[in-house]
């Protein structure tokens, strides 16, 4: 199974070394993370219909962190399980970011 995803990404206001990376969702949400250049952290949003993304470094090895603390804790069990995809959104600043995300096999309705 593939499934690419659109992400729009934006710089942060007044913050040339901020950006956001985000996506209009089936479900209508706007699902949005942050990340800032050089950040050891990665952003991350979580949308009411299941679908769940990560942007920064490590981005897909901390998604799948993600999901599986959710697993082990018995969340997610009514969307049947996750497919993770990786890629890589181009910063306003002009660098590459990975961006990780994961798509469940039900999706939650809205």
């Amino acid at each position: 199974m593939t499934q690419s995803m659109e992400f729009i990404v934006r710089a942060l206001p007044g913050a040339s070394d901020e950006m956001l990376a985000r996506y209009d969702c089936a479900c209508g949400c706007k699902p949005n993370a942050e990340y800032q250049k050089g950040s050891e952290e990665t952003g991350y949003e979580h949308c009411c219909c299941g679908n769940v993304h990560f942007l920064g470094l490590n981005a897909k090895a901390h998604l799948e962190e993600y999901l599986a603390r959710r697993k082990e804790q018995g969340e997610d069990s009514d969307v049947g399980g996750y497919t993770v995809f990786e890629t890589a959104v181009t910063a306003p600043w002009g660098e590459s970011v990975p961006l990780a995300y994961a798509l469940p096999s039900v999706p939650r309705p809205h």
